[in-house]
């Protein structure tokens, strides 16, 4: 036995004017039967229909088969009573339209889970008179055959109730008098609750006549209800098949070919900008490493370290064999690292004289010509580079073993000597007016070193590292550093001053692997400088670019992407209430959905890989014009290339923009009653 307790239902109308639609109904059904329920327009007979059937929730009302009470309170349980117990043909028949007559039946079979057995589908198709138009589309039917379709589809999932809206409201008369006949067979073994507004067609087929009028139960030609328990069918959770939910999907995408090409094609290029720029915010993590080995370089420079004092670096009364005194754990760590990769790592002393750094215009030199200086390593001089030469500050380091390397001559003995990189010495002999490679002649020749000394070349070190305009790093990796002998330090009459340390690479050391290791020390900034220009550079204007880009990009791509996903969404607004009304869950709605805009963001990711490249060649095209006459662009070295954790963030931030636009659109109307989906309300 079937009972519907205390039915209510009100209805805000437009004009916010509160209708009563259902007062206080109770009513009691048999296992079995056709009851019609008539009354005028507005008594409230749809409204009883669609609660009996979990398609309108109602103030307050509770549905009891066989003493189980089924009462709407979540989303879940309100699904599974209409997939497992309801069968329900609707006026407008609501029929999937993109699934022809087979495939609509079998459709009922699917949400509970079940093998779709051919020969059953058949067998209903014969039961209401469609043998033989299995295949056919729905817009190749007429009015009563799409009805017979939706009882077919209603019957198959083996119901408890079968709710009738108005079933020939639409259908003439001998077509009206066919589904009837249809109904009042099935009425034999189910419970056929009809809605309809032709008392002739009720009092010919009914069982039983319920009158509503304005809301409440007017008239019942039964009084008495069999108490016989109806035998129910375990209760069965919706799941639309993958594949079901991937071809409506798919076909939603075919019919809006052109929407989708011109918002893909849209965000596409919105996302490449985004992710380019984003990827141009940091400079390679490979750049400092490339660069060194693109000019030649074999020292990095370490500047800005921890506080410390000459003394605890430099003890004059150690040798230099004996274990340096590096205080602060950082000094400590990075001599770590320098071991760990082969590498030497050593202090870099500038001296002072006459309220200024010694430089090496105070080494007594003279180069009239700019030309002169051209070589291998210097390239393209002119007047500009020759005064950065002779500005450039002298530095003093004392450490042994970095001399030890390919070199012509000896180490320094004493305070007096010296060895000069092969740099400064091709600036000595432009001085002098020899040829450049004449590096023998400058042994045993003497350096005034400003006013206070004289120092004796006996070797010199070869550094190949290339000389652009503007290379300051260079600078004080070959031609400013002078090796002197560690007593050199201790005993001359300038104040010194320890300003940074150098890291000299070693035939075993792995570049790329040391600088990598050396930036986990946060205290100190390693250099080429030019590294350093390149972030400065890239993070104030590529900030600034981002800050006004990500609005306006981001605000774009999701008016784009939103009104795509909302069109496709409303478009199928009234296929959304039909799943629903068929007992699917708002969860396996969705995933249609998500599908297709996964789909669509697998055309854009595609499209973006194949734009992103070109953009970060504009911005390698661009770097290298601006940092014209620098090795970067001598050597057309792409300081930028194509992150890929950064397009990765850029597209999961994209995923989860979709997934927020899918879920609010779709919960806007998932959150309604099927029956407001399906009519519009």
């Amino acid at each position: 036995m079937i009972k519907l307790i205390n039915a209510n239902k009100t209805y805000t109308s437009k004009a916010g004017i509160k209708v009563k639609a259902l007062d206080h109904v109770n009513l009691d059904f048999n296992a079995k039967g056709l009851v019609f329920i008539l009354g005028k327009s507005g008594s409230g007979k749809s409204s009883l229909l669609n609660i009996l059937g979990g398609l309108d929730s109602a103030n307050t009302s509770k549905i009891v088969i066989n003493g189980q009470e089924f009462k709407r309170f979540d989303d879940r349980t309100c699904s599974i009573y209409r997939n497992t117990h309801v069968g329900f043909i609707f006026q407008e028949y609501n029929l999937m339209n993109n699934l022809d007559v087979y495939e609509n039946i079998a459709l009922a079979l699917r949400l509970q889970n079940k093998e779709v057995d051919q020969s059953k589908v058949m067998d209903m198709l014969k039961l209401v008179d469609l043998q033989g138009l299995e295949r056919r589309r729905l817009d190749e039917l007429s009015g009563g055959q799409k009805q017979r379709v939706a009882i077919a589809r209603a019957l198959i999932k083996d119901p408890t109730i079968i709710l009738a809206d108005e079933p020939t409201g639409n259908l003439d008369s001998q077509t009206s008098n066919q589904i009837f006949e249809v109904l009042k067979r099935l009425s034999k073994d189910k419970l056929v609750i009809v809605v309809s507004h032709d008392r002739e067609f009720a009092e010919q087929f009914g069982d039983r006549i319920i009158t509503l009028k304005d809301g409440s139960v007017d008239e019942d030609t039964q009084k008495k209800v069999d108490e016989t328990f109806i035998e129910l069918p375990e209760s069965i959770r919706a799941r639309l098949p993958f594949v079901l939910k991937a071809k409506m999907s798919f076909e939603n995408i075919v019919q809006n070919k052109l929407r989708l090409m011109v918002t893909v094609m849209i965000v596409s290029f919105l996302v490449a900008v985004l992710s380019a720029v984003y990827t141009a915010l940091y400079v390679s993590a490979d750049v400092t490493g490339d660069l060194m080995d693109l000019s030649k370089q074999t020292q990095l420079v370490l500047s800005e370290p921890i506080p410390f004092t000459q003394a605890e670096v430099i003890n004059p009364k150690l040798n230099d064999s004996s274990p340096k005194k590096l205080n602060g754990e950082a000094l400590v760590e990075l001599q770590r690292i320098s071991d760990n990769h082969h590498a030497i790592l050593f202090p870099k002393t500038h001296m002072w004289e006459n309220e200024d750094w010694l430089r090496i215009k105070d080494l007594g030199l003279t180069v009239q010509n700019p030309e002169s200086l051209a070589s291998d390593v210097v390239i393209r001089p002119n007047t500009e580079l020759l005064e950065t030469i002779e500005e450039a500050s002298l530095i003093f380091i004392s450490n042994r073993k970095v001399l030890e390397r390919e070199r012509l001559g000896r180490l320094p003995e004493d305070r007096f000597e010296l060895v000069i990189s092969s740099a400064l010495a091709q600036y000595v002999l432009a001085s002098q007016g020899k040829a450049l490679d004449d590096y023998p002649s400058l042994l045993d020749q003497f350096l005034n070193l400003g006013t206070f000394h004289r120092l004796k070349i006996v070797g010199i070190v070869y550094d190949e590292a290339l000389l652009l305009r503007g290379d300051q790093t260079i600078l004080n990796t070959t031609y400013t550093n002078l090796y002197v002998h560690p007593s050199f330090l201790r005993y001359n009459p300038l104040p010194t001053h320890l300003v940074s340390y150098g890291v000299q690479m070693t035939e075993q050391t792995n570049t790329h692997a040391l600088i990598e290791d050396l930036k986990t020390v946060g205290s100190v900034t390693l250099l080429p400088r030019i590294t350093d220009r390149l972030n400065r550079y890239t993070r104030h204007e590529l900030n600034l670019l981002m800050a006004v880009l990500v609005p306006i990009i981001g605000y774009f791509a999701i008016i784009f992407l939103g009104n795509y996903i909302a069109s496709s969404i409303l478009k199928r607004k009234k296929q959304i209430g039909i799943l629903r009304a068929l007992g699917a869950e708002i969860k396996e709605v969705q995933w249609i959905f998500m599908i297709e805009i996964l789909f669509v963001g697998i055309l854009i990711v595609g499209l973006v890989l194949v734009m992103v490249p070109f953009m970060i060649d504009i911005l390698n095209f661009i770097f290298k014009v601006h940092f014209y006459d620098t090795f970067i662009a001598y050597f057309h070295y792409d300081i930028f290339s194509l992150g890929v954790g950064h397009f990765i963030e850029v597209i999961s931030l994209l995923a989860l923009v979709n997934l927020v636009i899918v879920f609010t659109l779709t919960y806007h109307i998932n959150i309604l009653d099927p029956v407001e989906i399906i009519t519009g309300r």
